[in-house]
């Protein structure tokens, strides 16, 4: 199974299948022995830029997030139904639910469907409990069967909070249907609901499965909301990527107006500006970093 042997405090993974980064050391002193374990925490996620996410014909939605080819075949070939616990914001659902219904039941998925009024006010743990309440209720497979997320930055993120919880980490899908979560929230690992009258007091590190992101979705997103993800951006392209800035120099009235239907490049730059500030730095062990700098300086 490729376990260690430690010999004389040392470790001995001659037998294991691959060699890790763990490490464990050993000290004595007059008080006792004392084991010293460092362990790395590998987080493996997708990003997924595509279009017409809820196609019938589009699979992402449902097997984007397999990456391990063997696993992605055997699950084509098996006559079991896909079974997906899904929480969708009570805003995009009024707008989506016969689609997403459509999609779910042309490829015979067995589901369940919650829709909350995931706003700023209900970002509390009672709702992430009321997820989880629903999810026990469900029965998820948690290695096989993610929850998927789909809304604003506040869904995805109690989502991802409840998820996380749940039997220790059930993977889980974020689906981020408004500009800002969709280079910013979707893209990330923090999760987290607001307690003690303090944002996001409450909250985990851990990455999603994957994040699917279909810009299709901002067309019944309103302007306003459209305008707060390009100033998003914008901060991102001052503290860091000089061409991103060109980009909404020249293309930013078109992009508000279209609402980035015609963006691919500006979006797929900040995404990939975020993940390049993210990768080094999930956990932010080093809060020193320009996102945020720039969200200080935002603040003041």
């Amino acid at each position: 199974m490729g376990t260690w042997n430690s010999i004389q405090g040392k470790v001995n993974n001659e037998d294991a299948d691959c060699v890790s980064a763990a490490k464990i050391s050993e000290s004595q002193t007059e008080q006792g022995t004392s084991w010293t374990v460092v362990s790395p925490i590998v987080f493996t996620y997708k990003v997924t830029e595509t279009r017409h996410l809820l196609d019938p014909s589009n699979d992402t939605l449902l097997l984007g997030h397999i990456t391990d080819p063997q696993q992605l075949e055997d699950v084509k070939k098996s006559n079991m139904p896909i079974k997906r616990f899904v929480v969708v914001d009570q805003e995009v659902y009024k707008i989506y639910a016969p689609k997403l219904i459509e999609y779910l039941e042309a490829n015979n998925v067995l589901y369940k469907m919650l829709s909350l009024p995931t706003t700023e006010e209900n970002k509390t743990i009672t709702m992430a409990l009321q997820i989880l309440e629903e999810v026990n209720n469900f029965s998820l497979d948690r290695r096989s069967e993610p929850i998927i997320a789909i809304g604003g930055g506040v869904c995805l993120d109690i989502v991802g909070l409840a998820a996380s919880l749940y039997r220790r980490r059930t993977p889980y899908i974020r689906v981020p249907t408004t500009l800002l979560s969709y280079i910013d929230a979707s893209v990330g690992a923090k999760t987290g609901v607001n307690f003690a009258n303090c944002k996001n007091k409450l909250g985990a590190y851990v990455p999603p499965a994957a994040a699917f992101l279909d810009l299709s979705f901002l067309q019944t997103v309103p302007r306003r909301h459209i305008s707060n993800g390009l100033a998003e951006m914008l901060k991102m392209a001052l503290m860091k990527h000089r061409g991103l800035f060109e980009l909404l120099e020249t293309h930013g009235p078109m992009m508000l107006d279209t609402k980035c239907q015609a963006a691919s490049q500006a979006t797929r730059t900040a995404i990939v500006t975020m993940l390049e500030e993210l990768a080094p730095n999930l956990w932010e062990d080093d809060q020193t970093d320009w996102w945020t700098l720039a969200t200080l300086s935002a603040h003041h």
